[in-house]
C-alpha cells in the first residue's frame, strides 16, 4: 500500500511518495528547491525525494539499474 503525503508550496499541492529510504515523511522536515526554469524538487536532507514540474505534476525518474561487476 502505498502512502502519499502532501506538502504545499506557492498553492501547489506536491505529493511525495513512500520511498526505500523511508515509508513516510509525517513531520519530517523537507526542503523544496524552486530552479529557474520552473521545476520543483522536495529534498529531505541530501536525497531529492521527488521532482515536480511548475505546475506541481511529478516528473517520472527513470531509475539507473547498474549490473555487478
Amino acid at each position: 500500500m502505498a502512502c502519499y503525503l502532501q506538502v504545499r508550496y506557492k498553492g501547489l499541492a506536491l505529493q511525495i511518495a513512500a520511498n526505500r529510504h523511508r515509508h513516510h515523511f509525517v513531520k519530517a522536515k523537507v526542503r523544496v528547491h524552486d530552479y529557474p526554469d520552473g521545476e520543483l524538487a522536495i529534498f529531505h536532507g541530501p536525497r531529492c525525494i521527488g521532482r515536480y514540474q511548475s505546475d506541481g505534476l511529478p516528473i517520472k525518474q527513470e531509475m539507473s539499474k547498474q549490473k555487478a561487476a
